[in-house]
């Protein structure tokens, strides 16, 4: 003996609770103890009344079996058999009585067709003789011929529909499975539409859900367990592609059909006839990109949040998982449909680099970077650059594309913490030619002498102007002028190095500091929230995970000659430590909190402001300063973020 049975679906995470299924499978069972476990006799004829209208039949073989009786009350196979059992038996010698017995029977025959009427499954049930105008064909779909007919079609429910339901939203899976389960009707009906065969149960939009799983979660891994009797008992579980465990429920239903046709009792054609719609329906919303241009942006808009590409979602959960030849063919198609999307380019060239493609990753990253750079803040720029990591070498960048990126980092938005890259880039972006490398040039210096007061580096970027000055570079002659002026200034006070030979004070490091994690919020749900940190790597939280919310506000330094601005750090408290390891905080700048991704149309201090209440609502985490505080927008301000850290967790923070 061998049995094989769907157990789920491998790493399943759902963005909303699924309404609509939970709804569904609940309905099936309330029906199901209605029309089926409280009767007594749930079709309105009982075996023995069958058995006795059979039995006068084949006692009586001159008599004629009412057809009404054998087209409602016997299958095909049944009414075979009676026809050969009939012909087998010989006729009685005395044929007294025909007439009345005939005319009993027939009566017998019409006592159990109205006792059959009256059930309340019969009427509910989809019928073709009766035709196009029945509510069979609406609730045949939550109707079900006993326990085994409704607890297969709910465990696969179970495994196809809840993805479905939490990428399509409720409104639109709800539409679907009640068109899936009309189709299959309709494609049962079609086969005899004179048929008095009763059909009933969920399997035919149970197929159409397993159509479109089995292309729109394709490579998402169905846990299959396993028991086998073979001389020992062999269980277990293994885990197969969506694609796989549909495609062959429903090749074994095609070969069904063509072997036994639609007369096992089973409405094969209904299988069919749902997954081919539930297939289509999938290819359909994949060819004209409806469920990343409409449904996600709806979806997104109406929990207050904000959904990525499935494509893309599907393509970072198989980098995530480590199936790297997933996730670059997941990423390859996306940008063959959408070839300025950011997230893919900047992911795909990551891998390369990692692969060693230097030429071709670095290629690709500029490109997602410059595209960024159009689109985005200086801030997010940053993060993209800094989640790279050392896999971005800047001398390899080419000198326009480094000019285009320092020009998005070099603005009040931009981070402290990027000008050091900046000057970086402006450097490489000198080394070009014409007006743009002499301009390059200067800012760098100006950057250098701004940032570290260092006239020495600052001088070899004008060395390098200098002869440059020819053409429209020319006009630049007097910029560079000045800034060899206060280069020397500099040189001849040399305070600098005086500055630089000051001995420092030792501070003693407590031994247990808070690990401070620089992430941003891709994700968020009122159940949970996830974070990708500068990494690259990605985590997702309940938000019960979140133990305590801190928020400070930090000044921001803007390019020379402008006043400093506020920002603000939001702290995510995941765990307080122990005696050896201090608080673990997740720190999100106010960019990586992506309000307007998860806030559309509301202004940036509203948009905060309901960040923070929800946070607050939904974690029941500590409020630090206070809950007062945060809710009145009144921010405690510091100078730096090892103030902050020091202020909130009692020690200086170690880098993470």
């Amino acid at each position: 003996m061998m049995m094989f049975l769907p157990l789920g679906v491998d790493e399943t995470e759902l963005d909303r609770l699924p309404r609509v299924s939970i709804t569904i499978a609940a309905l099936c069972a309330v029906i199901f103890f209605i029309t089926w476990v409280i009767p007594s006799e749930p079709l309105g004829v009982g075996e023995s009344d069958l058995r006795s209208l059979l039995e006068q039949s084949l006692v009586h073989p001159d008599l004629e079996f009412p057809p009404a009786c054998a087209e409602r009350l016997l299958s095909e196979g049944g009414r075979g058999l009676v026809t050969t059992l009939r012909a087998r038996i010989e006729a009685p010698a005395d044929f007294v009585n025909v007439a009345q017995r005939q005319q009993a029977l027939d009566e017998r025959c019409q006592e159990l067709l109205a006792s059959q009427e009256s059930s309340l499954l019969w009427r509910l049930s989809l019928v073709p003789a009766r035709g196009l105008v029945q509510p069979g064909w609406l609730t045949y779909m939550f109707l079900h011929f006993g326990w085994m007919h409704l607890l297969g079609n709910l465990l696969f429910f179970y495994v196809a529909s809840l993805l479905l339901e939490d990428a399509w939203g409720r409104p639109l899976f709800a539409g679907f499975y009640l068109a899936g389960g009309l189709f299959a009707g309709v494609a049962h009906y079609a086969l005899d539409t004179s048929s008095e065969a009763l059909m009933v149960g969920a399997s035919g939009a149970v197929a159409a859900c397993m159509g479109a799983f089995c292309l729109r979660f394709a490579q998402r891994r169905v846990r299959i367990g396993y028991f086998i009797w073979v001389l020992k008992i062999f269980r277990g579980t293994f885990p197969v592609p969506g694609w796989l465990w549909a495609g062959l429920w429903f090749g074994n239903e095609v070969l069904n059909y063509f072997v036994w046709g639609n007369n096992t009792g089973v409405a094969v054609m209904a299988h069919i006839g749902g997954f081919a719609f539930g297939f289509a329906g999938a290819s359909l919303l994949r060819v004209t990109h409806l469920e990343e241009r409409v449904v996600a942006p709806a979806l997104a808009a109406k929990q207050g949040g904000w959904v990525a590409d499935p494509r893309l979602a599907e393509a970072q959960a198989a980098l995530d998982r480590g199936d790297l030849t997933a996730a670059r063919e997941g990423f390859t198609r996306l940008l063959k449909s959408q070839p300025d999307q950011v997230d893919a380019m900047l992911a795909l060239g990551r891998m390369e680099l990692e692969n060693g493609e230097t030429q071709a990753g670095m290629t690709r990253v500029e490109r997602g970077l410059q595209t960024l750079a159009g689109r985005a803040s200086a801030d997010a720029v940053w993060f993209a650059i800094e989640a790279l990591g050392p896999l971005f070498a800047i001398d390899k960048v080419r000198p326009a594309s480094a000019w285009r990126l320092a020009q998005a980092l070099d603005t009040e938005d931009a981070p402290p913490t990027a000008v050091e890259t900046t000057e970086a880039l402006y450097g490489v972006a000198g080394s070009g030619s014409g007006a743009i490398a002499v301009r390059a040039l200067i800012r760098a210096a100006e950057l250098r002498l701004a940032r570290t007061q260092d006239p020495e580096r600052a001088a070899e970027y004008l060395a390098l102007a200098k002869p440059r000055l020819t053409g429209e570079a020319a006009t630049l002659a007097g910029r560079v002028q000045e800034l060899d002026a206060e280069v020397e200034r500099w040189v001849e006070d040399g305070a600098w190095r005086r500055r630089d030979a000051a001995p420092t004070t030792a501070v003693e490091t407590p031994p247990a500091p808070p690990r401070i994690i620089p992430c941003r919020i891709v994700g968020l749900t009122d159940m949970a929230l996830s974070v990708e940190a500068a990494t690259g790597q990605r985590r997702t939280l309940a938000m019960t995970e979140v133990l305590a919310i801190a928020v400070g506000l930090l000044p921001l330094a803007g390019p020379p000659g402008t006043p400093p601005r506020q920002t603000v750090l939001t702290d995510l408290v995941v765990s307080w430590g122990d005696a050896g390891e201090g608080p673990t905080v997740l720190r999100v700048n106010i960019v990586g909190l992506a309000l307007n991704h998860f806030y559309p149309g509301v202004p940036p201090k509203e948009a905060y402001a309901r960040f923070l209440a929800d946070m607050l609502a939904r974690t029941n985490a500590n409020a630090l300063p206070d809950v007062s505080s945060l809710k009145q927008g009144q921010y405690p301000r510091f100078n730096s973020e090892a103030e902050l850290s020091q202020h909130f967790y009692g020690m200086s923070a170690a880098a993470a």
